[in-house]
């Protein structure tokens, strides 16, 4: 698990210009690797990695990794089944690190195997008998890698920060701000500033040294629609997923809410590490509430004999917490859960480099209310997401923007499957991925998800939502392969959201914050939103009323945290100047 940059830029840039400006790059994502920095470079060419040593020692492990043709490449992410495929490209033993295969494997085949390989990566492989430069992305986009193309050439890395670090500063995107406001994040193969692109999930990019590129998919989602699903299938694959993130090098841990997901992953861990128990990471709040899960995670720890530790975020803190959340997402997310991961982060990278998640569950196996009825429409569904509608915002529409670049799932399709093939394409990965693995990688800690787990993805997108769903009870086919597993409370306990207590918080001790952030006449907000109405909901008798203003209300208060912070940076004339870069 690393953090990656790179230049690929015209062969008359100074060769000591290249290695200031990739270890610029390096030093801004430190974070994402503080066991190592390394770089290299030769005309026209610099890739440079921060790494957090997890598999492979400290040899083999090292980035740029040399393939056996003479290539480098730099990594970021984890290949769970690196010896299988070691054995198949015949590596010899001091050779031995996922990395390394994951460099032969694209030096001898390109994008073409990437489609056997379990794991989750974003990769840069540079051949210099060709000096073609190939970029490569995971499935579903759990590794974040972008993009930016300038008089010189192009930067990539795995921060923004890194993008900015390289090239100079950024100008905000105009349509990123409503498409943040409606959504909850900014959409599509986009980033919120003008210049900077995301590498689409699934796909690769190959870049000539003439300035000649081609792109195409290594990975598409399952095309056939299977009316039934085999209980059986589906615990297996859920527990190959699980086997297959279970650290050799570290104990074993997990983030647990007490809800099905995180509960399911616990109990698959345990199952196969009877005799070590494993550690559960707990999360709760200062104040009393729905919100608070700590007791059914305590009873789902208990379930499978586990060990538990536990964290109370506090009012006080979330300040802190909220400008750290904005500085490492770099694109606004509205998640109010943004503060207790981060916060769960950092208590649980003090005790190991590896922990499992539940993340992904819910946008394949139809877990949330909104998926309840489907519109036929996928413009009516996305009616149904927004947060603030394009009419408050004072826009006549939904900006199309959200979309940019995402494949539109077939039309043929039944509603709630196409549904959730476009949450899988778009939000999962900008409102939910995005958060987890940089608010882990912040702090120096590997987020393991097996609901993402490729097989796991094949298999739940090759189900009609109908199976998924029967009765229309949300993960009611998940749940059903699961009950000799599930204790019978779990079974039976209603859907309840990985949620935070904002309302209690915005009503009580973070008052005077939003007061004072929210209501003067430069706030950044006040262009879009009148925030008083919204205030005076807050104390509404009504309680869904004054959830919806907290909800929010927290959306403005998360984009004046960024807009003073991440977007002053980003775009200031402070950033980095290169001679011959676009200013």
């Amino acid at each position: 698990m690393c953090g990656i940059a790179g230049l690929f830029l015209d062969p008359s840039v100074p060769a000591a210009e290249l290695r200031q400006r990739v270890g610029a790059m390096l030093a801004v994502q430190r974070h994402r690797g503080p066991d190592d920095l390394e770089c290299w470079s030769a005309p026209g060419i610099a890739l440079g990695a921060v790494r957090l040593a997890v598999t492979g020692g400290a040899q083999e492990g090292c980035q740029p990794i040399t393939d056996r043709r003479g290539g480098r490449t730099v990594f970021n992410g984890e290949i769970y089944d690196f010896r299988s495929l070691a054995l198949c490209l015949e590596l010899p033993a001091d050779r031995l690190s996922d990395g390394a295969v994951l460099a032969e494997l694209l030096a001898a085949h390109g994008p073409a195997r990437l489609a056997s390989v379990h794991g989750m990566f974003a990769a840069a492989h540079y051949d210099p008998a060709s000096g073609r430069l190939l970029l490569v992305r995971d499935a579903v986009g759990k590794k974040p890698l972008y993009l930016r193309r300038t008089r010189q050439g192009w930067v990539f890395g795995s921060t923004v920060a890194a993008v900015v670090a390289g090239s100079g500063p950024l100008t905000l995107r105009e349509q990123a701000i409503p498409e943040y406001l409606c959504f909850r994040s900014v959409g599509g193969n986009n980033s919120a500033y003008q210049e900077v692109v995301q590498l689409p999930a699934g796909s690769w990019l190959e870049l000539a040294p003439n300035g000649h590129q081609r792109a195409g998919r290594w990975w598409q989602p399952p095309a056939t629609v299977i009316e039934s699903g085999d209980p059986e299938c589906i615990v297996a694959t859920l527990d190959g997923a699980v086997a297959r993130r279970i650290p050799e090098e570290y104990p074993a841990a997990c983030f647990l809410s007490g809800g099905l997901d995180s509960s399911l992953v616990a109990i698959a861990l345990q199952r196969q590490r009877r005799e070590v128990p494993s550690r559960f990471f707990i999360v709760g709040y200062d104040v009393a509430g729905i919100e608070d899960e700590r007791t059914y995670a305590r009873r789902a720890a208990a379930h499978v004999a586990g060990e538990t530790q536990e964290l109370t975020v506090c009012a006080a803190e979330v300040p802190e917490l909220l400008e750290a959340v904005t500085q490492h997402t770099e694109d606004p997310i509205q998640d109010p859960v943004t503060v207790p991961t981060l916060a769960l982060a950092r208590h649980a990278a003090e005790w190991t480099k590896v922990v499992l998640t539940g993340d992904g569950s819910d946008e394949i196996w139809g877990g949330y209310a909104r998926f309840d009825r489907p519109p036929t429409q996928l413009d009516d569904y996305l009616q149904r997401c927004t947060i603030f509608t394009p009419q408050e915002l004072g826009l006549n529409r939904l900006p199309d923007s959200y979309l940019e670049g995402i494949d539109l799932p077939p039309e043929g399709l039944a509603p709630l499957d196409r549904i959730l093939r476009l949450e899988v394409a778009n939000r999962m990965r900008n409102y939910h991925l995005a958060r987890i693995d940089k608010l882990t990688m912040a702090c120096g800690l590997e987020a393991r998800c097996p609901f993402l787990d490729r097989e796991m993805v094949e298999l739940g997108l090759s189900l009609s939502a109908a199976a998924k769903r029967p009765g229309e009870v949300a993960k009611g086919l998940l749940i059903a392969a699961h009950q000799e597993r599930l204790p019978d409370w779990l079974r039976a306990r209603r859907k309840q959201p990985f949620s935070v207590p904002i309302l209690a918080w915005l009503r009580g001790p973070l008052r005077e914050l939003i007061h004072d952030l929210l209501l003067p006449r430069s706030a950044f907000g006040r262009h879009w939103v009148d925030p008083l109405p919204l205030l005076r909901d807050l104390h509404a008798m009504e309680r869904e009323r004054a959830e919806a203003a907290a909800a929010r209300l927290w959306s403005l208060l998360v984009l004046e945290v960024w807009q003073r912070g991440v977007v002053h940076q980003f775009t200031s004339h402070a950033a980095p100047h290169w001679v011959g870069e676009t200013a």
